[in-house]
């Protein structure tokens, strides 16, 4: 399973995708998703560990459906549908914007707190996506353009 492995790593940007990336077209079997084992590593990896033990097995194919959500916004046509895709997802997910601590400085949080599970894992990958969609541009978001690779940057 392909992870980030930069200083992006946990942020809601890697974890969105790296949730991409786990439908692989040069592996022998493409969903790299095979369990809730699977799902556990990808969200411990990100520090997410409080989310990764409220998941059960049955949320494993809603893991798979939030995956399939994310991979249109990488294949949307142009920024104005990749926008409306990501604000779908704000609108289903997000929370009202609060203040928490962040170090010694302030965050704007805007995803629920990680005992919901599933809920703030798609709430804050969206967060990350938004927030690198207005400060790189849509240009800066694609595909590998090796056949058959499909990878999300």
């Amino acid at each position: 399973m392909p992870l980030t492995r930069d200083e992006t790593r946990g942020s809601g940007l890697a974890v969105a995708v790296d949730l991409v990336n786990t439908w692989d077209e040069l592996h022998p079997d493409p969903d790299l998703i095979e369990n809730l084992a699977d799902v556990r590593v990808w969200l411990e990896w990100h520090g997410l560990e409080t989310a990764a033990q409220h998941l059960r097995e049955d949320d494993v194919d809603r893991v798979r459906e939030l995956r399939a959500r994310l991979d249109r916004l990488f294949d949307a046509p142009g920024e104005d549908e990749a926008v409306a895709l990501l604000n779908e997802l704000a609108r289903e997910y997000g929370t009202p914007p609060a203040l928490e601590r962040n170090g010694k400085g302030w965050r704007l949080r805007t995803w629920p707190d990680e005992g919901h599970g599933l809920p703030a894992v798609a709430a804050y990958a969206t967060a990350g996506l938004l927030e690198a969609f207005q400060e790189l541009g849509w240009r800066r978001f694609g595909r590998c353009a090796g056949a058959p690779c499909r990878c999300a940057f």
